[in-house]
């Protein structure tokens, strides 16, 4: 197996009285940091429909790629990224964040 891209998968659980309003500001500004900071090589988000219900209160999912740890580790204390955890922690009841080298199996 060959390491391919880095992953950085997000994971978050939105305060009550989150509204719909705040969440599509929360992935807009979070889609934003893929189109503003370097080395960003895509981003996809999507809403858990996972019937299994063991969400653990994560309902939105949000997947970076990156090509290197170092571009990772560069993100990580952008001032975008800084001021998008800012801005969302307000709203965030609870996150979890997770990297790892897809593997491509052959």
């Amino acid at each position: 197996m060959e390491k391919t891209r880095l992953r950085h998968v997000v994971l978050f659980g939105f305060k009550d009285g989150t509204t719909e309003a705040d969440i599509d500001e929360i992935v807009q500004r979070f889609a934003a940091l893929a189109e503003s900071v370097p080395d960003i090589e895509a981003f996809e988000w999507g809403v858990n429909n996972s019937p299994e219900g063991i969400h653990h209160g994560h309902t939105h999912c949000f997947v970076l790629t990156f090509a290197s740890e170092t571009a990772r580790d560069a993100y990580l204390p952008h001032p975008r990224h800084e001021a998008f955890v800012a801005f969302v922690s307000e709203r965030i009841e609870n996150a979890l964040v997770v990297d790892y080298w897809a593997q491509e199996v052959k």
